[in-house]
């Protein structure tokens, strides 16, 4: 009698649920197993890798997965494996190529076979066979290409003989002309997400392409806009595009989008459920009201450009009520941040004051001190946001000294309230040690904690020591704390049940200086019984700064 064998279905739902749990290194164990085994487990383990950061292994375990990806295109490898990826990360692919440039083993390694077929040289259009220079010129961005025309065209055509639909959904492309981008698109009819580096390469024919063959297109997201007609190349974008079909809208960096983008992006305005916007002019940020439609928000992230001081986007008395009353009309809105808005205070005001707002997440910096009666408004209304699980508050323009917790005590009095927060970020504001003894002993669940300020006494260790869930704790007021202090803290954190903990003590005074071998003690302690680290900084030691000096001399 044979052994007996798991049925495939079983064997179907374990992979499924370790992909789900996102098991790497067991889905490998599991497709070494068998071949009735391994044909599920493959499929599991490259429809994992979703998004970029799951390609941010080690360099060589980079090279030997994107050339089993490229390979399988070809039809190389036992499995399909491009087939089974939902997401491809051109941008991972060509820092792989960067960073083998220079390493003949791993560059032999990649080019070996029918891989050579993919190689261009820069300044010349032919594929490369055989070269005897060691390192010879890549010409990444048409390399990238290629790989990617290969595994495109192949999951199009493996898909379309098997009568089966595409597991790709997500494109990065960090590299693309606009022709190439346009023959992509056309192929992936199962594409919902599309990141790209410069989104000058979009227009019009992109969105009809999209509208055309990609019918469950969702999400765009663009690191930056390069060209002088972007304003104009996007609105025609958003309008080409079905009305209310995009949901995500995200631009990281440098842009010169305005308002007819802005008044263009409002006919996916029931549909949009995140818009993330940087970099944004002076003059776009004063044309926000535009988008007053767009209140299905779930996600809303504004941030002015850092070096545009112009002004331009102080609103009027009727441009802030608007921009106020569009952000408080998202009902179902969760993360919010606003980012060097001058006016971002009374457009608080009113936000956190709505009880149909229930905020996870509220990022507040760089903003244009307001009055003390708005001021004092806003941050009573704080308070009432009880389902915040992260709060940043950073001064306006820099200056901790606006926000110090001592002169605005509802502000203080409001944090304490927010019994669900488990990451704190006052880096850019003054806190005193009553009220980081307040804030400690309010908010149990605290597991970052960063705050700036004055002078502050050993007295907030011990709260501190009792959160036991402490992940990250940054200090950049000033302290002078012992060893024996910090000895007792490290003490209470392994009673509380604290693990993987990291203490940073960025401004300690250079004359209460630990010896080397104290340092040495904390350090190891973490290590052993806390599986953390510690690190000291001592910004106005004499001693270094002479070290520096001379060193700069030699």
């Amino acid at each position: 009698m044979g052994k007996p064998t798991l049925p495939q279905d079983i064997i179907l739902l374990i992979c499924s649920e370790l992909g789900a749990r996102r098991e790497f290194a067991t889905l490998y164990c599991c497709s070494r197993v068998s071949s009735r085994v391994s044909s599920i487990a493959v499929e599991q383990l490259y429809g994992i890798l979703e998004v970029q950061d799951s390609f941010d292994f080690h360099t060589v375990q980079a090279v030997r997965l994107w050339k089993s990806v490229i390979l399988s295109s070809l039809g190389a490898t036992v499995y399909p494996y491009c087939a089974y990826i939902r997401a491809l990360p051109l941008g991972s692919l060509i820092e792989c190529l960067y960073d083998i440039r220079a390493d003949f083993g791993l560059r032999q390694f990649f080019l070996e076979g029918v891989m050579q077929d993919f190689i261009v040289l820069q300044g010349d259009d032919k594929p490369v066979r055989n070269t005897r220079s060691r390192h010879p010129p890549f010409d990444i961005p048409r390399i990238a290409s290629r790989c990617a025309d290969s595994i495109i065209q192949y999951i199009k055509g493996l898909a379309n003989s098997n009568g089966t639909s595409m597991a790709l959904t997500h494109l990065e492309a960090s590299v693309s002309p606009s022709d190439t981008l346009l023959t992509w698109l056309s192929h992936l009819s199962t594409l919902r997400t599309l990141q790209i580096q410069d989104g000058s390469v979009l227009g019009v024919e992109a969105a009809s392409a999209i509208s055309e063959c990609c019918p469950k297109f969702a999400e765009l997201i663009c690191f930056h806009f390069s060209s002088n007609t972007a304003a104009e190349d996007m609105a025609a974008f958003f309008l080409a595009l079905s009305p209310n079909t995009l949901q995500r809208f995200e631009v990281h960096s440098r842009n010169n989008l305005s308002e007819v983008t802005l008044a263009a992006l409002s006919t996916h305005a029931e549909s949009l459920r995140v818009l993330d916007l940087r970099s944004l002019l002076a003059s776009t940020v004063k044309s926000l009201h535009l988008l007053s439609q767009c209140t299905a928000l779930e996600i809303l992230l504004i941030e002015r450009e850092t070096t545009d001081r112009t002004g331009l986007d102080i609103f009027n008395g009727e441009e802030l009520e608007q921009v106020a009353k569009w952000i408080s009309g998202c009902k179902a809105l969760q993360e919010l941040s606003l980012s060097h808005v001058q006016d971002a205070l009374p457009i608080l005001k009113q936000v956190l004051q709505n009880p149909a707002i229930r905020l996870k997440q509220l990022v507040v910096q760089d903003y244009r001190p307001a009055s003390e009666e708005i001021t004092k408004a806003t941050w009573s209304a704080l308070g009432k946001q009880d389902q915040l699980k992260l709060l940043t508050i950073a001064s306006p323009y820099g200056s901790v000294n606006d926000i110090a917790l001592h002169r605005h005590p509802e502000l203080t009095d409001s944090i304490c309230h927010l019994f669900n927060l488990t990451t704190l970020n006052l880096m850019q504001a003054s806190a005193s040690s009553s009220e980081i003894h307040r804030i400690a002993t309010a908010l149990p669940l605290l597991e970052e904690l960063s705050f700036g300020g004055g002078l502050v006494d050993t007295s907030i260790l011990e709260p501190l020591g009792k959160l036991s869930k402490l992940t990250t704790l940054s200090i950049n007021a000033i302290t002078a704390f012992t060893f024996d202090h910090l000895w007792s803290f490290a003490q209470r954190l392994y009673q509380a049940g604290s693990r993987n903990v990291r203490v940073e003590l960025l401004n300690q005074w250079y004359e209460a200086k630990l010896t080397e071998r104290e340092e040495k003690r904390l350090i190891e302690y973490f290590a052993d019984h806390l599986n953390g680290q510690i690190a000291i900084s001592y910004p106005n030691d004499p001693d270094e700064l002479h070290e520096a000096d001379f060193s700069d001399s030699e």
